[in-house]
């Protein structure tokens, strides 16, 4: 994307009114994307993320996946557009695409809770950090990128000349692990909000740097020595009215994996209280098996609030 292009996608995400006027957050179009432009340009390994069996967008594009592709795209289209391809070769690979967090979806929650300081365990593609940062002009974002190439993207974000309204000042990123980042997380001072999408074990595979599926490689050793450490870890980094957010879904690939009933437990277990579930339609993540279509943001105060009304599948 060219810089002005760039610089009017930030101007989109900076103005995109994502509250309704009594505070409450309005229903996020998944199709709406402000802010992933910036996010698109910077990232161009995106396309080398492989689904658990080993396949990516890029290893689709040979000359005929390229043919496959274009055949079934002008089946349905007159023209070709090089986002239609890509989105094209998914379809007929057996995938589905690489999921980027809305910009947009993060930029709602951090105003509807009045969050300041924002903690990511799993950074991923840099939405949330956008997000962050177009919520206030005094937020402040805390990310773990162990992946070196996605964490030179971020840092290209946060430097990008097209954008220099964005104040690298206001986010730090980790490049390494947040489980080995945590203990230097925990002598910050407490973050607000936790903000997150986790690794969906061996549902994405990303191309350099350590992950956390490489260290342990089977479903109850990643959840016992990884998700659980993490999600306590980070709880232990709140504000004692703070929230953890979690996004997150149950899905399959070589079998059924209960995400996001295991992530709800631990905080459950942790004397944390369900409070509300944003229902995000439109995206999905690369394996070719839907097992469910909903990725849903699971958000939880701290125990102390426990007094409180649960609402269960309070839906926006």
């Amino acid at each position: 994307y060219t810089e002005e292009e760039r610089k009017k996608d930030w101007k989109a995400l900076l103005k995109k009114q994502v509250l309704t006027s009594t505070g409450t957050i309005q229903q996020i179009d998944a199709r709406s994307k402000p802010g992933h432009k910036l996010l698109d340009h910077h990232m161009p390994h995106f396309y080398d993320v492989k689904n658990y069996k080993g396949v990516s967008v890029k290893s689709l594009m040979t000359q005929i996946g390229m043919e496959k592709a274009l055949y079934q795209n002008l089946k349905m289209h007159s023209t070709p557009y090089a986002s239609e391809l890509r989105r094209m070769l998914t379809m007929t690979g057996g995938l589905a695409q690489v999921t980027k967090y809305g910009a947009a979806t993060t930029k709602a929650i951090v105003q509807h809770f009045k969050a300041k300081r924002v903690l990511d365990p799993c950074t991923g593609w840099g939405g949330r950090m956008l997000g962050t940062l177009a919520a206030a002009e005094d937020t402040f974002y805390v990310g773990c990128e162990p992946d070196p190439n996605t964490a030179k993207g971020l840092m290209d974000i946060l430097n990008d000349p097209a954008v220099p309204t964005i104040d690298s000042a206001r986010a730090d990123i980790y490049e390494n692990p947040a489980e080995d980042a945590l203990s230097t997380l925990k002598t910050l001072p407490p973050f607000d909000l936790v903000l997150t999408s986790p690794p969906y074990f061996n549902l994405e595979m990303y191309t350099a740097g350590e992950q956390s599926t490489t260290k342990w490689t089977t479903w109850d050793e990643w959840v016992t020595h990884w998700l659980k450490p993490t999600i306590l870890g980070t709880l232990a980094c709140l504000k004692s009215d703070g929230t953890s957010c979690w996004s997150v879904k149950n899905f399959k690939t070589n079998k059924v994996y209960p995400l996001a009933d295991v992530t709800k437990q631990i905080h459950k277990e942790a004397g944390w209280t369900l409070v509300k579930t944003i229902t995000m339609t439109g995206s999905a993540r690369p394996g070719g098996n839907r097992f469910l279509e909903k990725e849903e943001t699971y958000i939880d105060d701290a125990g102390v609030q426990q007094t409180r009304t649960i609402k269960q599948e309070s839906r926006h």
